[in-house]
């Protein structure tokens, strides 16, 4: 009989968890981020500072090699991060480029920080911890778009692996239990196929055809009088854990959905989000549109915690333990089909 109990394996035991690292990730908005004071965050378990030393955005191991201060304590000057403890600096690569107690010496010890690839894209600041990132940084090409009105939506944790956050976005089958009344509907619980194919370093799949119930409000917003909504739900799921969800409503109006999962550590995930909109877009609307966001993230939360082993570890007895519906869970079988060849592409499994 197979172990029920489902502990989570050890992060260094997750060979899914340790190709990870070869991404990129999201640790903050772009917005967060200021030019004067660095911001620590944790990714993968790691201590890590980012900052902008003068047009350049940078990610640093958050500990100076002089005596172990984190770096995030301290601030920007000159276009350098200087350490909070002796003043040490630390230039865009890294390098220490002063030592104020005694200036002599900086360039005969020659030290440096531990550096990371750092970018910022979509709105948010990105880190990559491998030496070479194995895809490019998603895109939100609405970001920008004047036709749509985009809100940064707050930032929220779960106590849940980035594999599983991905995974209940694009869970067709739970809508109609866990979001009655929302986006779905008891009446129609079934999930037909799809179809799912690979662009790039995009899982691609479209949904049509499936009613949904809509809120009053939404609909007048949009000129529809319908009791149901039959949109065309456009998914570009950038691997391994970013969703652009594009929802194509009657009367050419568009909604779009823009969530990108971080792994603070193989059990905690921060998700960073944004909302667009091109119907509705006077600013007083704003907090509708927010609100309807956050009853349905507070209807997924607690059932999303509930999963046990709360880590995706493919090659172990997960595969056995689930059991994916034919049809159904297709979506689920492709994502996990992939991420466990990337898994064995950069471990030994």
């Amino acid at each position: 009989m197979l172990d029920t109990s489902l502990k989570s394996p050890a992060p260094e035991d997750n060979p899914t968890y340790r190709a990870l690292r070869n991404f990129w990730h999201p640790v903050c908005y772009a917005n967060e981020l200021g030019t004067t004071k660095p911001l620590g965050v944790t990714l993968l378990g790691e201590k890590v500072v980012v900052a902008r030393l003068g047009e350049k955005v940078v990610a640093m191991y958050d500990r100076c090699p002089h005596k172990g201060a984190a770096l995030s304590l301290g601030q920007v000057l000159d276009c350098k991060l200087e350490c909070p403890y002796h003043g040490w600096q630390f230039d865009d690569e890294g390098k220490c480029v002063r030592i104020p107690a005694r200036e002599e010496v900086t360039a005969t010890l020659n030290r440096h920080a531990t550096t990371y690839h750092a970018a910022e894209a979509s709105g948010m600041i990105w880190v990559c911890l491998a030496e070479t990132p194995k895809y490019d940084i998603p895109k939100f090409p609405e970001l920008n778009d004047p036709s749509y009105r985009v809100l940064q939506g707050e930032v929220y944790v779960w106590k849940t692996s980035t594999p599983r956050r991905l995974e209940n976005f694009v869970d067709f089958a739970h809508f109609a239990f866990v979001h009655d009344g929302t986006i779905g509907s008891r009446e129609n619980p079934r999930v037909d196929a799809v179809k799912v194919w690979r662009e790039d370093n995009v899982l691609r799949f479209d949904r049509s055809g499936v009613k949904e119930p809509g809120d009053p409000k939404k609909k007048k917003m949009m000129g529809i009088d319908d009791q149901w909504i039959e949109p065309t739900n456009v998914y570009h799921v950038t691997m391994p854990h970013t969703v652009h969800l594009k929802r194509l409503f009657p009367k050419d109006n568009r909604y779009v959905l823009f969530m990108a999962s971080s792994p603070v550590d193989a059990t905690t995930t921060r998700n960073f989000w944004f909302q667009a909109r091109d119907f509705g877009t006077e600013p007083e609307h704003d907090a509708f549109f927010m609100d309807f966001e956050a009853k349905v993230l507070d209807e997924d939360k607690d059932i999303i915690e509930s999963q046990t082993p709360i880590q995706m570890d493919l090659t172990g007895e997960l595969a056995r333990l689930e059991m994916p519906v034919r049809h159904a869970d297709i979506v689920t079988v492709e994502y996990r089909r992939w991420l466990n060849e990337l898994t064995a592409e950069f471990t030994d499994v």
